[in-house]
């Protein structure tokens, strides 16, 4: 009677070895990797990306170079090339670093899961589930894990996909420039981390036993590799596109992250993140499984008994269960000892990183050398060995397309038995990751779900609004939350907006998508619609639903003005980061029975920075191409509604000033009977040849003055710089950039703003 409840051969095929090295290299790599780029390489991450891979397919070629020279499970043929003594070394050092990754990828994925998932649970009762659950896939041997991970492969990543395409809109290109800016040291920093990721491709020598064909083996490696590095690529210039580096560098998983920074229309999956959590908790389990199962594996050639014989006898084998138990205990201890004592998680990554990289190079380098010096076998160096050897290593080829046929055909059938208990295992791991949901210990009937939120009060208002939701016989649950309402007294206080939003961030229960207002009383502007207010200076939420509905409908579907330029939660975090963006705040109030944005509250390079007027506000929307129109009334009362704008932006410098060249080009349209007034346009039969010309020339020279008015009066009284040309230096004056990343406030100090308008009239 089998003991594997799914193996047949205790084989897998090209297909799922690459699906299987897929799994391992990604989950563990895209929580770690973009947040260490971002503190070392920043922009110039990409290239580290690129380099990182780029060693990997040469550390695999060096693998392949073992892998064909291997006839015996990878354990045994260390021995047999190695010595006695080496071999077990290597062996024995394999094992330790299995153990390590196994513990350390156990700590990371509970601790991922208590931040993003269930905050109030025990971390030692999230981490129990983990260890059981991969007691299970263990028991299931290789083949059975193999097959489960190839059914849900292309569940997990078209969901990602669609995640990553639907965070195209948020992206600011802006924040990829300037490159080539980073030391070479930071350089090669962040692409040693990249490669020490990659580098968990040496897995395809302890595959070695379970694919038959090593050609087959090694294409599934590239092929994970260049996949990997392709997935790894796209995220990273997604999250230097929303997050800045400054940001990126100071998160702890920002590929969770951005699945709840991404703003999906109509108010679905606000947070996306728990969602999409499916794809890390399957990819850190299937590591998991692969570092206790391949430890389990040395282990049992270190200390030989009834498991000596093979890799496939030791995966089948009684004793091969309690190693592998026994391995699971310790890294269970090892994930607690990391959790308690951050001390442990730092020579616990150093010695991962430089200690265990290092490692895993050295080895296949000294099996190369061993091979080029001894030759093809390390036997008694007779030609007809190595014959025979090639022999039998092209029957097994011929044969191989005959065995991955027939694999295919097992695994379409999956019927009578081996169909239910695969059945039960998915359903099984569908069932532990829906119990880590989010949902927490309350029901959904016992919680309450606020649209949106006011915030008023400057004294101790960050512990009475977060506490607000222990009160009453109802849990609060802040994940649909679509709007926060700020008092203009609240967020003019610099030190409590700072701690406010310290704490948000920290706690993490608020979707990082959610817009955000400001109003001079918000209680009393929720409360003008039947919702009930508090008092003044309370620091007490108020909730009802309507207004924030009606205000997402009003940002996201009516309003001209781009929904990615509206400002969120998330956009305050990165500022108190980056500081270099100015933010645009709709400041609201009520027109008749509804709430209009009458002001714009400015947030500049993470300060608050007092209002503008709407014109001002649109026409620094309208300069930086966030909007599709503009519509503005001259001194004589014409009113123009400018389209289709293409705006550029240029800089020149002269006598030690700078001047900011906007050139914008667009089509025009007059409103009014002012419009044929005082020369402006002709109109009618009157109106003809180089009189029709004139009047909209003039009419253009007045929309180019107004703006230049309007952009001098903010630059002058505020220091704020309409025009956005701060996000296009990076590109154009890599010389002016570094002073402003240096210091952004000398930047707009002898600044010259300069309109140069032409306009198309209808």
């Amino acid at each position: 009677m089998r003991e594997n409840m799914f193996s047949e051969n205790n084989r897998i095929s090209g297909r799922q070895a690459f699906r299987l090295l897929t799994y391992d290299l990604l989950g563990l790599s895209t929580l770690l990797v973009p947040p260490a780029l971002g503190r070392t390489a920043g922009r110039d991450g990409i290239f580290c990306i690129a380099a990182g891979v780029a060693a990997g397919f040469l550390f695999l070629k060096l693998l392949g170079v073992v892998a064909r020279d291997m006839e015996e499970a990878y354990p045994a043929y260390l021995v047999r090339r190695l010595g006695r003594v080496f071999g077990t070394l290597a062996q024995a050092g394999y094992v330790v670093w299995f153990v390590t990754l196994a513990g350390y990828t156990a700590y990371l994925f509970t601790d991922a899961v208590k931040k993003n998932l269930l905050r109030e649970e025990s971390y030692l009762l999230v981490l129990l589930v983990i260890v059981l659950l991969a007691v299970y896939g263990l028991w299931g041997g290789i083949e059975g894990r193999a097959r489960i991970y190839e059914m849900l492969f292309w569940f997990l990543i078209i969901p990602l996909f669609l995640m990553l395409i639907f965070a195209l809109d948020e992206i600011r290109t802006d924040y990829w420039i300037p490159v080539a800016t980073a030391e070479p040291s930071a350089f090669l920093k962040g692409s040693y981390q990249m490669f020490a990721c990659m580098a968990m491709i040496t897995f395809v020598v302890f595959a070695g036993s379970y694919v038959e064909d090593k050609r087959r083996l090694l294409l599934a490696g590239k092929r994970a590799l260049l996949f990997t590095g392709a997935i790894h690529a796209a995220l990273y210039l997604i999250l230097l596109g929303i997050f800045g580096a400054a940001a990126l560098g100071e998160m702890d998983y920002p590929a969770v992250t951005l699945m709840s920074a991404v703003r999906i229309s109509g108010g679905f999956l606000k947070r996306a993140d728990a969602f999409m959590f499916a794809v890390w908790f399957f990819t850190l389990y299937a590591l998991l499984n692969s570092c206790v199962f391949y430890g389990s594996v040395l282990v049992a050639y270190l200390y030989p008994g009834e498991a000596a014989g093979s890799s496939a006898d030791a995966t089948d084998s009684r004793r091969m269960r309690i190693v592998s138990a026994a391995l699971l205990g310790v890294v269970c201890l090892l994930a607690c000892g990391l959790q308690k004592h951050p001390l442990w998680r730092e020579r616990c990554e150093m010695f991962l990183w430089r200690i265990g990289t290092p490692f895993l190079v050295l080895v296949p380098l000294v099996l190369c050398g061993v091979i080029f010096i001894t030759g093809v076998r390390k036997d008694n160096g007779r030609h007809d060995a190595h014959a025979s050897r090639e022999k039998k290593s092209a029957d097994r080829e011929k044969k191989s397309d005959v065995r991955e046929k027939k694999s295919a055909d097992r695994e379409k059938k999956c019927t009578g038995r081996e169909g239910k208990r695969t059945a039960g295992m998915l359903a099984a791991a569908l069932f532990c990751a829906g119990t880590l949901s989010g949902c927490g210990t309350a029901e959904l009937e016992d919680r309450n779900f606020p649209i949106e939120i006011a915030v008023q009060g400057t004294e101790h208002v960050a512990a009475a609004w977060m506490n607000a939701g222990q009160e009453g016989n109802r849990e609060i649950d802040y994940s649909h939350l679509k709007v926060i309402l700020f008092a203009e007294e609240f967020i003019e206080d610099e030190t409590a907006m700072q701690e406010f939003l310290a704490m948000l961030e920290e706690t993490d229960e608020v979707p990082r998508n959610t817009y955000l207002v400001v109003a001079e009383d918000p209680a009393e502007f929720v409360g003008k619609t039947g919702a009930g207010s508090s008092e003044e200076g309370s620091g007490e939420p108020v909730f009802e639903e309507s207004v924030g509905n009606y205000l997402e409908q009003l940002f996201e579907n009516v309003s001209q003005i781009r929904r990615q330029a509206y400002p969120t939660l998330g956009m305050l975090y990165q500022e108190r980061a980056n500081r270099c963006e100015t933010l645009l705040l709709p400041y609201i109030s009520m027109e008749g029975d509804k709430p209009a944005v009458t002001q714009y509250f400015v947030w500049k390079r993470g300060e608050p920075a007092g209002v503008v007027d709407v014109p001002s506000a649109l026409l620094s929307y309208f300069t930086m191409n966030e909007t599709d129109e503009y519509s503005l009334t001259m001194e004589n009362g014409t009113a123009v509604t400018l389209s289709g704008a293409h705006n550029q932006i240029h800089f020149e410098e002269s006598g030690g000033s700078r001047r900011i060249v906007v050139k914008v080009r667009c089509a025009g349209k007059v409103h009014g009977a002012s419009a044929g007034e005082n020369g402006d346009v002709p109109s009618g039969d009157a109106a003809a040849g180089s009189a029709e010309r004139e009047g909209m020339e003039e009419l253009t020279r007045q929309v180019e003055q107004y703006m230049q008015q309007t952009a001098e009066r903010l630059l002058t009284e505020r220091q704020i710089d309409v025009s956005g040309s701060y996000r296009k230096l990076g590109g154009e004056r890599r010389d002016w950039y570094a002073e402003y990343a240096a210091e952004p406030a000398r930047y707009e100090s002898g600044m010259e703003i300069v309109y140069q308008v032409q306009v198309d009239w209808e």
